[in-house]
Order: C-alpha cells, then structure tokens, then sequence
C-alpha cells in the first residue's frame, strides 16, 4: 500500500501540463460564478420589473440628465456599457485564452456529429453565465485551438440563456406562452439551426476557420512523452504562462477594438434613436426596425428578460416585449463579427438574419 502511494505520488510529476491547467480552469471559473457572476444574477433577478437606465445596461457609473447635450448622453451610455461587460468580458478572454492553450497541447477529441456537437457545446455553456458578446472570446479560443465551430456557437448561445438563473428569470418574469416560445426556439437554434447551417457551408469543403497565425510556434510545442517524469515544476509551469500569456494577447487585441467599436454605435442608437416614438405602434415597418436594432445591440446576461418586464410593466404591446425577450442578447453585432473574421461570412449573414426575421415575426404574431 506504501509502495503504490509513493509510486502515485511520484508520477504526478509526470502529469504538471494537465494539473496545472485543470487548476488554473477551476481557480478561474469560481472567482468568475462566486465573487461575481451568481451574485450579480440574483441581484438582477431581485429587481426584475423595475426601470432599467437603459436596455443596456441595469446600473450607471456615469449619469446624464435627459436635457444634457447629446454627444455628453453618448459618451455616459458608452461608459457605461463598458462598465457593465468588463467583468464579463475580461472572463471571456481569460477562459478564451485557457481554452486555447489546452486545445494547443491536447487537441480536442470530438465526433463529427454537428448535431452532437452542438448540444456538448450548448451543455457546456449552461452553467457559465456570460452573455453572448463574452462568450465571443471563449468561441474564439475554442475555433482558434482546432475545435469546432459548432461547439463553439453552442456555447455562445446557450451560456446567456440557458443559465438556470436566467431561465428561473425569464420564467418569472413573463406570460408562460412567451417563456415557453423563446426556448423552443432557441432549442431549435442549438439543435437544428446552427448544425444545419454548418452541414449545408460544409457541403463541399470544410470551413477554413482562423487556428492560428504563427504556424510555427504550432509546430514548436513538443511534448514530452509518456515516460519523461523529470521535468521541473518551475520550467512546465513558466511554458504554460508563455503560451497562456500569449494567447490573451492574441484575444484581448480584438476583443478591446470589437467593445469600443460596439460601446459608441450602441450608444448612439440609445440616445438618437426615439424609442417611445418608436415602440408607440406595432406596424411591420416598425417591428422590422426594432428587431433589426434588438438583434444588433450587445448587452449584458439578463438584460434581455429585465427589459421584456419592463416593457411589460410599462403597458407596451406584447410583439415588442416579445421581440425584445427572444432577441436582445442572444446575439448581436459582436458575435456576428466574430463569425464574419473568423469563421465564415454566409454563416454571420445567415444567423443575424434568422434573428432579424424570427423578431420580425414574433412581434407581430404576439
């Protein structure tokens, strides 16, 4: 019995890349759920049907009267909405830049089954908690380290809304006949939309997604075998932080251009933009551009289900409180650019205008 436990002992010596990285993926992840993440859900989740400072974002770290000067409004929303995503994005490109980094050394095994794929995505995501726009780097990190893109999008799409916290939410907040269409959709978006997408651009050759940019430093990674227990825990680790340090830089320099370019046109369409005008009336017209700028705004996890109840509260027609539940915050502008560079252009298009027309029709079938 000694002699087995001295034995196992020794041998993790042989196993530091695996140990240290599935330590560093444990310390991220419960820094990110308990010190911030749950909490700031229940706390949403507490004030569900109140007024919102705006559909992006619940809390202001810069305020600005209604009369003041409208470039002194932008500037305040676009602060903040950075406020607002910085704890969420900077997960994103964190857990982005891990995953990434254990993809470089322990490719991932995973079946061709897009349909299966997607749904092992989608269950990754459910605990998460991080809204469409931050799980971009965490995609990125996924299609970037050779995995798959439909894993990928499953992520994406169900960490904002399957979360059990949201969906206890969004269940709470709103008619059961519109909680009950925004998951069967979305259901159907995981399961079929997505997979099916990707079988269809794949007919004839595989995508060819963005892996890496310095092919190599891919080759540079040789991997010591089996047998080789001798390697210092100093030297592994100080490797790992290299190659972890290098792929957040990789992330982090179009994660910071995608949230400043996001922060001011979403701001601008908040302050320019008449919403009470605009939301007066259901006629096709109107729906169409409320849906084409619910699916185009980048907001935090939530604010989709808190706004919907707002509305609501406020007596707006049911197709808008519709629209807005199934659409703002499940994608947006930020992913479909991801998808655009990265990815495949046809299946940004393809997935933005799905959203822009299933809003359309839902507004006004409500």
């Amino acid at each position: 019995m000694n002699a087995t436990l001295r034995l196992g002992i020794a041998r993790v010596a042989c196993h530091w890349r695996p140990i240290i990285m599935a330590a560093t993926a444990v310390g991220l992840v419960c820094l990110f759920w308990f010190a911030s993440r749950y909490p700031q859900l229940f706390s949403k989740a507490d004030h569900v049907g109140e007024t919102l400072p705006s559909m992006a974002y619940s809390s202001q770290l810069m305020v600005a009267a209604a009369d003041a000067p409208w470039w002194f409004r932008i500037l305040a929303a676009t602060v903040n909405w950075l406020d607002s995503m910085k704890i969420g994005m900077t997960f994103g490109v964190l857990f982005g830049a891990l995953l990434h980094t254990v993809l470089r050394y322990y490719p991932l095994k995973i079946g061709k089954n897009l349909y299966l794929n997607s749904l092992k995505g989608a269950l990754v995501g459910v605990p998460m908690g991080v809204c469409a726009n931050c799980a971009v780097p965490t995609a990125c990190g996924v299609t970037r380290g050779n995995g798959r893109v439909e894993v990928a999008l499953g992520f994406l799409f169900s960490s904002p809304n399957f979360n059990p916290v949201v969906v206890m939410m969004t269940f709470m907040a709103l008619p059961l006949a519109m909680s009950l269409t925004k998951y069967a959709i979305l259901l159907l978006v995981i399961l079929v939309v997505v997979p099916s997408l990707i079988r269809w651009l794949e007919r004839d050759k595989p995508l060819e997604v963005v892996t890496n940019t310095d092919d190599q430093a891919v080759c540079a990674i040789d991997l010591p075998t089996s047998d080789n227990c001798q390697e210092p825990f100093t030297r592994v680790l100080a490797e790992l932080g290299r190659e972890f340090g290098k792929h957040v830089w990789m992330l982090l320099k179009p994660t910071v251009t995608l949230m400043l370019l996001a922060s001011v046109v979403s701001a601008t369409l908040l302050v320019l933009i008449p919403w009470d005008a605009l939301l007066s009336e259901v006629t096709p017209g109107r729906v169409a551009v409320v849906s084409l700028i619910s699916v185009f705004m980048p907001v935090p996890i939530a604010l989709d289900v808190m706004f919907a109840a707002q509305l609501q509260a406020q007596g707006v027609a049911p197709g808008y409180v519709m629209l807005f539940a199934m659409t703002l915050g499940t994608y947006s502008i930020i992913p479909s650019i991801y998808l655009w560079r990265e990815v495949s252009r046809p299946l940004a298009v393809a997935l933005f205008l799905f959203f822009l027309v299933t809003g359309w029709i839902l507004g006004l079938a409500f």
